[in-house]
């Protein structure tokens, strides 16, 4: 038998989810190391329930702590592969496969994907597209990267995701000002410890690329890259953000034009192959603008909720989890994926600035027809930022319909059924 050690972490994919398709498993015996969260009750209560219904589980105090616990248990008894779908937990995993004499990625591969500047350093040396950016490591940077830059500009931070911390700049005072804001404001929220450097990058302008005017004006790509050869599985539409930058929803298979779906491809083969990405899944956000594709960002992980609009798509047929388990493992795995339907996640957030939540209601919800799976997260009395992006989520909404308009006409009218009262926080 063999033994699958799966990595946890408390802002990533909860075990209730996995399970599922890790029981699929011939012979293979699951061990979970997890570290839960220091706030969400709810979600620590899912861990209790949860883990150690398909074998043993091990609560982790942080990730040197799961490191050492995880080595400690190979040392006993043998284990086979390491799969973790929570960013921040990737380093780890280098740690721990070099520590048990198990192939992944180098820390310093994955230090380069998960830092944006080095990053867009990396693709800009290999020639592939991307907006124009300087990092600002301390106030002193301001004057040139304006000056570099210029303006409309975003401001970002080098760890970050779904919006979180964006602000757009205008002019050098609003600069100086948001860029005090980001240092006050801002939590390392990829890997946690650390410190961040902030980045100043054009606004890429969009340009039109699909045929109906409810998605957005960008796509990710969704791959596996399997011994160095990237195949990718399918593009997901997105539909438009909320404000100021923060995701809204995504959508599989696209509903682009085949040559334009390859442009995408070549795009990001060529990204995956520079960062040097191995073994595996990747979600890479590619912006359309009029001079062609531009890469948004190149993410070391599945997009949040990939694996169940592709597992909805296909009827099943195809699950993500259980595929990129046995690439841990080194068993074949498959790339064949023949899409039935149009499957889609979708997030509510709140409006822009910082509020308290008094009452909020999601019952209406479920009366819209391609709702598979309703998730309520926020609750009264709790504090929500549009700062924090897609951190401070109300509600996550899995959907699937065979009409891909009546698919995005019921991913809108969630938020016109989403019943919420706030008051301003200060």
């Amino acid at each position: 038998m063999k033994r699958l050690a799966l990595l946890l972490h408390h802002a990533g994919t909860a075990p209730d989810l996995i399970y599922p398709s890790l029981e699929k498993l011939n012979d293979v015996e699951v061990i979970t190391f997890y570290i839960k969260s220091p706030t969400n009750k709810t979600l620590n209560q899912v861990y209790h329930s949860v883990v150690g219904s398909i074998g043993p589980g091990f609560e982790c105090k942080n990730e040197k702590d799961m490191v050492k616990k995880v080595v400690a248990f190979h040392k006993e008894q043998k284990i086979d592969g390491l799969i973790t779908f929570a960013e921040m937990l990737l380093k780890a995993v280098s740690e721990i496969a070099k520590e048990i004499g198990i192939s992944f990625m180098t820390p310093n591969i994955i230090e380069r994907v998960q830092h944006k500047a080095l990053q867009r350093k990396r693709l800009h040396e290999k020639n592939i597209p991307i907006p124009k950016y300087f990092e600002i490591k301390d106030k002193n940077d301001l004057l040139e990267a304006a000056e570099k830059i210029g303006f409309p500009s975003l401001l970002k931070p080098n760890f970050g995701g779904g919006g979180y911390g964006i602000f757009e700049i205008n002019c050098l005072e609003e600069l100086f000002e948001k860029y005090d804001e980001q240092c006050f404001k801002y939590e390392n929220i990829i890997t946690e410890g650390e410190e961040s450097t902030f980045n100043l990058e054009e606004k890429m302008i969009g340009t039109k690329w699909h045929e109906n005017d409810h998605l957005a004006d960008y796509v990710s790509v969704e791959s596996l890259i399997i011994d160095s050869h990237v195949h990718h599985l399918t593009v997901s539409d997105r539909t438009k953000l909320y404000q100021p930058f923060r995701e809204s929803g995504y959508i599989t298979p696209t509903s682009l034009k085949k040559s334009y779906v390859d442009s995408l491809y070549r795009l990001t083969t060529s990204a995956l192959k520079a960062l040097e990405l191995n073994n595996i899944m990747s979600h890479t956000e590619i912006k359309f603008t009029d001079e062609g594709p531009k890469i948004i960002e190149v993410n070391a992980r599945p997009g949040g909720t990939t694996p169940f609009r592709i597992n909805n798509a296909s009827n099943g047929e195809f699950d993500v989890f259980y595929e990129l388990a046995k690439l841990s493992l080194d068993e074949n795995v498959s790339t064949d994926i023949n899409f039935y339907k149009y499957a889609a996640s979708k997030i509510s957030l709140c409006p822009v600035g910082e509020w308290r939540i008094k009452k909020i209601t999601f019952t209406k919800i479920n009366d819209i027809e391609s709702i598979d799976l309703m998730i309520p997260i926020a609750q009264a009395g709790q504090k929500v930022s549009s700062f924090r992006g897609i951190e401070d989520l109300l509600g996550l909404y899995y959907l699937s319909n065979k009409s891909l308009n009546h698919l995005i006409n019921d991913m809108y009218l969630i938020d016109k059924k989403l019943m919420v009262d706030y008051e301003p926080f200060s």
